[in-house]
């Protein structure tokens, strides 16, 4: 039987916008859960820090129902959106830039930087999308180790600043570690920087936090502020792309002409619709949040020292090469966070749901009492 382009089309959408049956199951961990063919179980991704729930039922819908539309440009439905952010934030649309997922304006901030041949000041380790680019392109690097909470150390951070600084990157809560710096330390430091300096507050994980304010409230103040935001994460997006960052008009006007792409119409519909399903954004954040605090309890049972988690994932040592113990869970078909260098024996590991921290907290208890630890 051939099936026509409308068929597959029909077909397509009518699998986007399936109802979950529970928030628990949704269409991604029902696949992930499925065996392959000859009975060998997929690879559980625990290492990417992804919402494991997958998007909204609205947004799944709003992206299923956009396919006939792929050809369109959305330049006239993104200042809708970009309209509804800026409303979200308490401040005007032209405080508002957007992106193909937080990770293109950090890029771009990323590319201004090194234009001036200026310097970037970040942890070690942090998320590297922006300084690993910038140095790409010319920007040098002045990484400051974390503090013995594996926070940001700003003391060191803003002592590490010179008339070459051109950006200060915080990303709050920290990738890899987890851990976070509350606002109004943040305030205090953003307040000491010299003002040539812009500092990038990555927020990707803020939606996770509970009861921690935003740095938001920094950008209308004297200094260079930007704070990033993304659907990747809480949102479910990961792989449709939709970023925003907030800043003083000037500065969105700069990352605007250095940004090389624009969100499609999936990501703009689907970011839309996901804005306004809280009951869904809401049992995510409390699942999520939940595992979290189990699987934390259950390493300190076990005395693996851990970082303070506040993202969707934690930051423990495993007390072995981490390669040691990746491929002690990739035997179990789980997929655990990479090496991050200086912390060579500490394993990120995101939260996935409930069946899947089963059987990463199993797993971790066979590798506390596997021989292969013990040597």
């Amino acid at each position: 039987m051939e099936l026509s382009r409308r068929d597959l089309l029909t077909a397509s959408a009518i699998m986007l916008m399936r109802p979950m049956s529970s928030i628990s199951a949704p269409l991604g961990a029902r696949l992930a859960a499925a065996p392959l063919a000859g009975g060998t179980e997929p690879m559980m991704l625990l290492c990417w820090n992804e919402n494991p729930y997958g998007p909204s039922p609205a947004a799944r819908a709003a992206i299923a129902q956009s396919i006939a539309d792929g050809c369109r440009y959305p330049d006239d439905e993104n200042p809708r959106l970009v309209n509804l952010l800026a409303e979200k934030e308490g401040l005007g649309p032209d405080h508002i830039v957007t992106g193909t997922g937080s990770g293109e304006l950090l890029r771009a901030l990323g590319l201004l930087a090194a234009r001036q041949h200026g310097e970037i000041v970040a942890a070690e380790p942090t998320y590297a999308e922006l300084t690993e680019y910038a140095q790409h392109t010319g920007a040098i690097l002045k990484l400051v180790p974390v503090d013995k909470q594996l926070r940001h150390d700003l003391s060191a951070m803003h002592a590490a600043v010179s008339a070459k600084t051109r950006i200060v990157y915080i990303c709050n809560p920290n990738n890899p570690t987890g851990t976070m710096v509350d606002s109004a330390t943040i305030a205090a430091f953003v307040a000491a920087l010299p003002d040539h300096v812009t500092t990038i507050i990555d927020e990707a994980y803020m939606e996770f936090v509970e009861g921690a304010p935003s740095s938001v409230s920094l950008v209308t103040g004297p200094k260079r502020v930007v704070v990033l935001r993304t659907f990747s994460k809480l949102h479910g997006m990961a792989g449709v792309r939709y970023g925003y960052g907030i800043a003083r008009p000037e500065v969105i006007n700069e990352i605007s002409a250095a940004c090389m792409t624009t969100p499609n119409i999936f990501a703009v519909r689907g970011a839309l619709a996901s804005l306004g399903d809280k009951q869904f954004l809401a049992d995510c954040r409390r699942r999520i949040v939940a595992s979290r605090a189990r699987l934390t309890a259950e390493l300190a049972r076990l005395h693996f020292p851990y970082a303070e988690p506040h993202g969707n994932f934690v930051f423990f040592d495993t007390g072995v090469p981490i390669k040691q113990f990746t491929e002690f869970m990739r035997h179990r078909n789980i997929a655990v966070g990479r090496r991050f260098p200086p912390y060579e024996n500490w394993c990120r590991v995101t939260i996935g749901t409930d069946p899947q921290i089963d059987a990463f907290i199993e797993g971790v208890r066979a590798f506390r009492a596997s021989p292969a630890k013990a040597a």
